[in-house]
């Protein structure tokens, strides 16, 4: 397969060019920058306040760890949504929540560490207002994981002989990141206000290393269900939104074989875990600090 070097750009596509978007990168699966495909007029502060508002009044929403999960009404008269986007959002094609919409809030500074998306989620991520800085790196040559994990043991990873690229999303740009590419970002502006919208396709996901590595995850703790933890058991009986007919389109396939090598696998990673203890409490503190900071910005949420 072939390298990316860092000097090597990110594909663009415009806002009209839908047929090519779902062509050459949709349905490959491939990442694509729309440049400048949102304005607003309105400032970062006043952005900031009539979200924060709107997530404090609104009775149906979730707050992750850095995020804050919406629907797509609580948009309204604040963005258009691409083209690009209300295609895929189909309910004939892909698996979709109610709470579609991830609302992000993050100062200069922030880091969001190596990982890579569950929920097998295709992720449109908007830079509605500020700019970032990110990395990302192909499914099919993979960072070292945390065992059973999405998140990586290691945070300070050379990507010189991985597939990726590295670019800045500024105000207006919107990324397709597929399902499975990791992804590091630092925020730039002083304060950056991200939109994104999340899916995950029907069809069957490319043929990577990674796809294959959450196939078998997958599968093993559909066997283990009854022995899992109440978190594990509602990631899996809420998956992408649908549980298992969303879950089937990915473990279907999976052997018995796979699954005992899959044990294997991510158990001689297990060592490696004990060396990235510094970066482990580095990660927990980023994700201590954005969760102030939700706090901060909308008090109602806990």
């Amino acid at each position: 397969m072939n390298r990316v070097s860092q000097a090597d750009p990110i594909p663009e596509v415009g806002a009209s060019e839908l047929a090519s978007f779902l062509s050459n990168y949709y349905r490959p699966e491939q990442p694509v920058i729309f440049r400048g495909i949102v304005k607003t007029e309105r400032s970062v502060e006043q952005i900031r306040e009539l979200l924060c508002d709107r997530i404090a009044k609104d009775d149906t929403k979730t707050a992750r760890l850095m995020w804050f999960d919406v629907k797509p009404d609580l948009l309204q008269d604040l963005c258009d949504v691409p083209e690009a986007v209300s295609t895929t959002l189909d309910p004939e094609t892909a698996f979709l929540r109610d709470n579609c919409v991830r609302v992000w809030f993050n100062p200069a500074g922030h880091m969001t560490p190596w990982h890579y998306d569950g929920h097998s989620l295709h992720v449109f991520n908007l830079q509605l207002k500020g700019k970032k800085r990110w990395t990302i790196v192909s499914p099919d040559t993979p960072l070292l994981n945390m065992p059973f994990s999405k998140t990586c043991i290691f945070e300070n990873n050379a990507v010189d002989n991985k597939r990726h690229y590295e670019f800045d999303l500024d105000e207006g740009d919107m990324v397709f990141l597929p399902r499975y590419w990791y992804h590091h970002v630092e925020s730039l502006g002083d304060m950056n206000v991200n939109v994104n919208w999340v899916l995950m396709p029907k069809a069957e996901p490319a043929d990577t290393v990674i796809a294959r590595r959450e196939a078998e995850v997958l599968w093993l703790m559909q066997k283990l269900y009854p022995v899992l933890p109440s978190g594990n058991k509602w990631m899996l009986d809420h998956f992408a939104g649908a549980g298992k007919p969303a879950l089937g389109t990915l473990t279907d396939e999976v052997s018995f074989g796979r699954g005992v090598a899959r044990v294997v696998k991510e158990a001689v990673r297990f060592p490696l875990v004990a060396l990235a203890i510094p970066t482990q409490i580095k990660k927990a503190r980023t994700v201590l600090a954005s969760k102030k900071l939700l706090r901060g910005l909308v008090p109602a949420t806990s």
